[in-house]
């Protein structure tokens, strides 16, 4: 049912930013217009759906508030307040077992060793509810992830579609060059003597 709501969600937030595509069409994106000295376009891994993403979301309240609860929204803080009271709890029993090896008394060790399985073994029954939500938190995290890459992208494609329509070249320049290395091939071959 989530992932239904979900892709609503997304369908609704695209058929929305569709028709704010449309009334700004005649507006080309600045990712796409040439620039004589733009250092930042020629740098490694330069983004084009990220660029074109970026310029929406400038023009859309709507994609602003998503992109400043997506910034807000860090699972980590609160994973992390498990991860560090489990790491004390994993610590504790890796400390035990290396002073258990330091017991002489065989039957003292057992006993032990006994003792501390059975508070390991209630200390996994005991995280275990939260070891779950952890999973579901990442879980959501990864659908949130994958939804929002698939966002940038179904916005994105009708601004590369409407540029590579706007701007295909036109085929004169390429059936002269094409023309112009004929005639050129011709000369060469004229002018190789036989071999």
């Amino acid at each position: 049912m989530l992932k239904k709501l979900a892709f609503f969600s997304l369908i609704l937030l695209v058929s929305c930013r569709e028709n704010e595509t449309n009334r700004t069409s005649n507006e080309e994106p600045k990712a796409f217009q040439e620039k004589s000295i733009d250092i930042g376009r020629f740098r490694k891994g330069h983004d084009l759906v990220e660029d074109l993403y970026q310029e929406l979301v400038d023009k859309s309240p709507e994609l602003k508030s998503l992109e400043k609860e997506l910034s807000e929204l860090n699972p980590r803080d609160t994973t992390n307040i498990f991860y560090n009271y489990n790491q004390k709890s994993d610590d504790y029993y890796n400390s035990a077992e290396s002073h258990i090896t330091g017991i002489r008394d065989s039957i003292m060790k057992l006993k032990i060793i006994n003792l501390i399985k059975k508070s390991n073994d209630k200390y996994i029954s005991q995280k275990a509810d939260l070891e779950n939500l952890i999973d579901t938190i990442n879980k959501k995290q990864t659908e949130i992830n994958n939804y929002h890459r698939a966002l940038k992208i179904i916005l994105t494609i009708p601004l590369i579609e409407q540029y590579q329509k706007q701007h295909l070249p036109d085929k004169s320049p390429f059936k002269k060059l094409i023309e112009k290395e004929d005639q050129l091939l011709q000369k060469t071959k004229k002018n190789t003597p036989k071999y």
